[in-house]
């Protein structure tokens, strides 16, 4: 067992960011050396997801999306057969079925996002916590055999401010009368950070896109 499957990603969450009492009865989640899980678990805003009710130290386990590579009869890029030795460090090379390479790609301004002063970003989010941009077209593809396995990827779309005062326009008590790009976008993504964890790495600028000059 690696010692890192026992580790969560925080020191504290809060009850609200935390589900105990999930049961599985199989088909659903597996430990990292390949073995499937069935029981009790529990998950985390953050996209954790671990064994037993609720988090005990030193016996819970992480759990990752679970899939047949028996069945599949897998091979990585190197050749090894994962039926026979499967690793988690080779799931990113792993070839699933209905799968192609990610591309980071993302779709032009359009005249109604300039009217709406939104665009719509998509991006897919695999269960390790890597994350891709996506154009509309790829992000509808997830889970066919022209786009990107929906056993590793989950679709997330969001709404991007490109328009407007570039800072929340505030009265004399501080309510908003207007919101501003930055602040408007920043707080978005704290917002869906709570769930899906390391967007916030890949949406480090809040002005992207903006078309206020």
């Amino acid at each position: 067992m690696a010692a890192n499957e026992f580790k969560r990603n925080r020191i504290y969450y809060t009850k609200a960011q935390i589900t105990n009492g999930l049961i599985t009865k199989g088909g659903e989640w597996m430990f990292i050396d390949n073995v499937e899980y069935i029981g009790q678990y529990h998950k985390y805003t953050t996209g954790e997801v671990f064994s037993e009710i609720s988090f005990v130290d030193g016996k819970s386990r992480k759990l990752i999306p679970y899939i047949d590579v028996t069945a599949l009869g897998l091979k990585n890029v190197v050749g090894m057969d994962l039926s026979k030795n499967f690793l988690y460090d080779n799931i990113k090379t792993l070839d699933i079925v209905k799968s192609k390479s990610p591309n980071s790609d993302s779709d032009p301004i359009s005249d109604d996002d300039l009217k709406n002063g939104f665009k719509e970003r998509y991006f897919g989010y695999r269960f390790d916590g890597d994350c891709i941009e996506l154009n509309k077209e790829k992000y509808n593809q997830i889970g066919t055999e022209d786009g990107l396995s929906d056993v590793t990827y989950t679709k997330v779309k969001l709404k991007w401010k490109i328009a407007g005062p570039m800072y929340d326009i505030k009265d004399a008590r501080g309510n908003i009368l207007e919101a501003g790009i930055f602040d408007t976008n920043k707080r978005t993504v704290a917002l869906i950070s709570e769930k899906y964890t390391n967007l916030k790495y890949k949406l480090l600028d809040f002005t992207e896109f903006n078309q206020t000059y």
